[in-house]
């Protein structure tokens, strides 16, 4: 299977899909004006746009690197982090206090997923 990229711009692919290795890079919440909960749940919505587009889906997300701005957030973002994930699916993580570029983001996932047995990538926006 070729690598495939997806959301390519001049900087950066929004996702990266190496055999059956899922790359997704740093995703914000676009909903700036919510808290912790809805900017939680605005990025793993994200998240799952993309892994679908790839094949996959959340039970198959292996590791998530997760830059909070605020340590008074982390409860918060636990609580939709724990709903998201079904019981006994959820991937490695680290949890990383960061100043964000954009003092308005209130955290950022990085994200390693695999593509299940017998699944094949979607379209992508562009193939290395």
């Amino acid at each position: 299977m070729p690598l495939s990229r997806y959301g390519v711009v001049r900087r950066r692919s929004e996702m990266i899909v190496d055999g059956g290795t899922i790359y997704i890079g740093g995703q914000v919440s676009d909903n700036t004006a919510g808290d912790i909960e809805a900017q939680t749940l605005d990025v793993l919505s994200g998240i799952e746009k993309l892994l679908l587009e790839a094949g996959s889906d959340r039970k198959n997300v292996l590791s998530v690197r997760i830059l909070l701005a605020h340590r008074a957030d982390y409860e918060g973002m636990n609580r939709v982090w724990d709903s998201w994930f079904p019981e006994g699916h959820a991937p490695t993580r680290a949890c990383t206090l960061a100043e964000l570029i954009n003092p308005d983001w209130r955290l950022e996932m990085i994200v390693l997923a695999r593509l299940p047995d017998g699944a094949r990538p979607g379209a992508p926006a562009l193939k290395a």
